[in-house]
């Protein structure tokens, strides 16, 4: 309901009074609210702006006013509500940015009339039950957040240890932010897995594969590294994703040394397991992509796809661990001294590549 300007004392009055927060306020003090005070805005226009000095106290008349913080949306407040308050109140700058949404009509009072405002018992009485409203919907809200955040977390931390699950956390970014990443790749996967499970029924396939797995997997987080995805009996992770303790490279050599030894302990169908280990390094592209649809996090780029392919050179190689050229460089000189080189190495859809390669030693 907008107000309308009147040369009637008599009727300025009334229209104050049915705003809420202003209804109980003594005659003397309603008459200082004065035509002046009407202000109107546009869509889109800033009434206040975060950082800035608090001049005014402002109750909207007609239509909506966006609160923004850093550019995130807080709040969207309705006719008759008060806006500003805090800066007020606690003598500092504006902590948010008001924007009006459609067609705005508010009472602009100065900040010398609203500390006036606030000596009188029924306007702070009736302030209060707006802050006392606005701390109820903020702390809905933010309920609200907190469990769909875990609802998050709770599926992300399958995929990360809980310490570089805090070291990203810390570092303020969302998890499923899009963004490029100099990365460590790993591909792994089991050698002969269709002849081992050939011979097992599903059941049996299902609680052995997720035995290992879930070996490989614990294996990766004491390493560091972020389980991106399985797809059937391969696994795939990446380093860089968070801030770590070593060097990414150092990390995923030593994390794939230990899945080796890990696995050859294991068996499927009765069988010893033996893996294949492919390492790369580069710029990837990590981040949520899809839609309402369907939604997940997803590791993108060359230095995937060709980590893949030297995970499927370890057979032609005789190797049990093959790296590329771009993360053999990023190895210590001892590390380095354990592979082998091998020069010109043909892969499917690249250049002729130069690989190193390790070999686990055989166990009985």
């Amino acid at each position: 309901m907008a107000i309308k300007e009147t040369d009637d004392p008599k009727r300025w009055t009334e229209s104050i009074g049915i705003v809420p927060v202003l209804s109980s306020l003594p005659n003397n003090l309603k008459d200082a609210i004065t035509p002046d005070f009407l202000c109107e805005y546009r869509d889109g226009e800033i009434i206040f702006h975060e950082g800035e000095e608090a001049r005014f106290l402002y109750i909207i008349l007609h239509g909506q006013v966006r609160i923004t913080r850093d550019g995130s949306h807080m709040a969207t407040r309705q006719a008759f509500e008060v806006v500003g308050e805090q800066a007020i109140i606690d003598d500092c700058p504006r902590s948010a940015t008001g924007t009006a949404q459609g067609a705005v009509q508010l009472f602009q009072i100065p900040r010398a009339l609203a500390s006036t405002f606030l000596q009188d018992p029924s306007f702070l009485r009736g302030l209060l039950q707006e802050v006392s409203r606005k701390l109820a919907e903020a702390t809905a809200e933010r309920a609200y957040r907190y469990k769909k955040e875990d609802l998050l977390f709770a599926e992300f931390r399958s995929h990360v240890s809980q310490p570089v699950l805090n070291r990203l956390m810390a570092t303020g970014l969302r998890y499923g932010e899009p963004r490029y990443i100099d990365a460590i790749v790993l591909f792994s996967d089991i050698r002969s897995f269709t002849d081992l499970s050939g011979e097992l029924d599903p059941a049996d396939v299902a609680s052995q594969l997720s035995r290992y797995l879930d070996t490989m997997v614990g294996i990766i987080h004491d390493h560091e590294g972020m389980v991106d995805k399985f797809v059937g009996d391969a696994v795939m992770a990446i380093w860089g994703y968070a801030p770590a303790d070593g060097e990414p490279a150092s990390l995923a050599l030593n994390c794939a040394k230990s899945m080796v030894a890990a696995a050859q302990a294991l068996s499927f169908g009765g069988k010893p397991i033996s893996i294949g280990v492919g390492l790369n390094a580069g710029r990837v592209f990590i981040g949520n992509v899809g839609g309402d649809g369907k939604r997940q996090f997803t590791v993108l780029g060359a230095p995937v796809n060709l980590a893949s392919r030297f995970e499927t050179q370890c057979k032609k190689l005789g190797a049990t661990i093959t790296v590329g050229e771009e993360f053999y460089g990023r190895l210590t000189g001892s590390e380095q001294s354990d592979l082998e080189r091998h020069q010109s190495v043909e892969i499917a859809g690249a250049p002729q590549q130069t690989l190193y390669t390790w070999t686990a030693a055989k166990t009985n």
